[in-house]
């Protein structure tokens, strides 16, 4: 079976600087991995920043969104089979900095997709200066992805106070109490 891993978080948080790393890692491993951006923009950046990883161990695909929830999870499903037969031994999927983590859960169990792969990590990268003032909208989706990750990871701690660290420490009890 292949590992699935998703990659969580909102848009600038850090999860394409993670991949590339984590990505890496696992090459460094040995392990033959494959790449999937989900992105809704016209220009997929985060692929270019991708770029430098292709080898014969690491190959990137992209599903491009705009279009409706449907519409994009048969193309993340059709993606997801044209990858399980080539042999990876895992698949890191990033999806937008909009996404629902039920969809991905929905999709990995269903057939055939149940044959190759079962779910691997998943991580939330949170930007550690979080904005402050979310949506509701917004509020459920970070619920959404913390609640669903196997390891939340605090990007830009660095440059990030201690106190406004401790900010969004509570701003994610919070959503997670809403929900």
């Amino acid at each position: 079976m292949v590992k699935v891993d998703l990659i969580t978080g909102f848009l600038g948080s850090g999860k394409t600087t993670f991949i590339k790393k984590y990505a890496q890692y696992l090459i460094d491993q040995g392990y033959r991995i494959g790449i999937i951006e989900n992105d809704f923009g016209a220009v997929n950046v985060d692929m270019m920043l991708l770029q430098d990883l292709e080898s014969e161990n690491c190959e990137l695909e992209m599903v491009a969104g705009a279009c409706d929830k449907d519409c994009h999870q048969r193309r993340f499903k059709t993606k997801l089979i044209s990858m399980g037969m080539r042999d990876f031994d895992r698949v890191l999927v990033e999806p937008s900095g909009i996404f629902d983590v039920e969809e991905f859960f929905d999709v990995l169990h269903e057939e055939p997709l149940t044959n190759w792969y079962e779910i691997g990590n998943v991580f939330a990268i949170v930007d550690a200066s979080l904005e402050k003032n979310l949506s509701k909208e917004a509020s459920y989706l970070l619920a959404s992805q913390i609640v669903s990750a196997g390891k939340i990871i605090l990007s830009k701690v660095d440059t990030t106070s201690k106190g406004r660290i401790e900010e969004t420490i509570q701003q994610m009890n919070d959503a997670l109490a809403l929900f």
